[in-house]
């Protein structure tokens, strides 16, 4: 096992940069997930970590050693891919031993560390099958299999769920999560989904254009984001953000209606703010409070997901309860106690 430490790390193609000098520190034997929309970054800074991808600045560590001018080969990492490239000729325990078969390891030492990492990923009765006469949730098994037998320092996952229907994608999450508990190995997982990173990690990056917004555990990230973008990127539904601005010591709607929420010393008057309330920390009622018109409703069964709209923006709302109102009608919208972030509208920076 290894600690990685990513230092200033820029990557350039051409006179573009699309990675911005971060820097990471990812501990020995930790979980840590690299998330953001499409094109922030995640992917090529994990190939770079492999040594995929050249560096143009900065300094990746794997351990005690600066790998920037190691191949693949010689980092001591393992990677599991969103395709399994798995080679179609050869049974499941061929496939799993391949890499040690190239190494020259002997029959005996082959056989051992497939048994171990068959046991460990429940592909014992498969080891004869070829890929075709396997699912996708066992391919992807034979891949992270494939891996273990190696007895990395690092493994590193590039969006390894994607080609998973939804239920074999719930499985596969614990499956990983497990593996890791087992193994104790480092571990540096890619996605664009924040509820794989919420429920995995041990911390999550969250990075977007090529910069790193905010680095912590999942729940540091859902109850205090440090900016706007955070504050919608993690959370499902994503945290609604009201506009509105300081006007006499109290927080005004465009429409002049006041919210009911504290108002921080540190805002000053006339400021433009955002104020974020969760989902669930809010309720539609006849009753008092900000007018919505209910644009849909979503039952789940324990829950129920209600859109709204408030002065011409949409409101997510999750209900714990039946609604007793239909789409079309109006209703009123209340902020129940809990949480409540405030953000700067310019910077989208977090008002403390």
């Amino acid at each position: 096992m290894a600690s990685v430490t990513i230092e200033k790390v820029v990557k350039r193609y051409g006179s573009l940069d699309v990675v911005h000098g971060i820097d990471v520190d990812i501990r020995d034997g930790e979980f840590v997930v690299l998330v953001g929309p499409s094109g922030c970054g995640k992917s090529t800074l994990l190939r770079m970590i492999a040594g995929l991808e050249e560096i143009s600045g900065g300094t990746i560590s794997i351990g005690d050693r600066v790998v920037n001018d190691l191949p693949p080969k010689s980092r001591d990492i393992s990677m599991v891919f969103q395709n399994y490239a798995l080679y179609p000729h050869m049974t499941v325990e061929e496939n799993m031993a391949f890499s040690m078969t190239l190494a020259g390891a002997s029959k005996e030492e082959k056989a051992r560390k497939v048994r171990e990492a068959a046991e460990i990923l429940g592909l014992v009765p498969l080891l004869a099958r070829k890929p075709k006469a396997l699912s996708g949730g066992q391919r992807q098994r034979v891949a992270m299999g494939r891996s273990i037998v190696r007895n990395p320092q690092v493994f590193l996952f590039d969006e390894p769920l994607s080609n998973l229907d939804a239920k074999l994608r719930v499985q596969m999450r614990g499956e990983i999560k497990s593996l890791h508990r087992r193994l104790g190995t480092t571990m540096v997982y890619v996605t664009h989904d924040q509820i794989e990173a919420m429920t995995m990690a041990d911390r999550i990056v969250v990075m977007q254009k090529g910069i790193i917004e905010q680095i912590g555990t999942p729940l540091e990230l859902y109850d205090r984001p440090q900016n706007a973008f955070v504050a919608q990127f993690i959370g499902s539904p994503a945290m609604n953000l009201f506009s509105a601005k300081v006007h006499q010591g109290a927080l005004v709607l465009e429409s002049g209606q006041a919210l009911d929420v504290p108002t921080p010393a540190s805002m000053r008057e006339g400021q433009r703010v955002l104020v974020g309330k969760r989902p669930e920390e809010i309720e539609l009622t006849s009753g008092e409070g900000i007018a919505a018109t209910v644009e849909n409703i979503e039952p789940t069964g324990s829950e129920t997901f209600v859109e709204a709209l408030v002065e011409g923006q949409k409101i997510a709302v999750v209900l714990r309860r039946r609604p007793d109102f239909a789409v079309g009608s109006r209703q009123n919208l209340t902020l129940n106690q809990g949480a409540i972030h405030f953000f700067d509208k310019e910077t989208g920076e977090r008002i403390p």
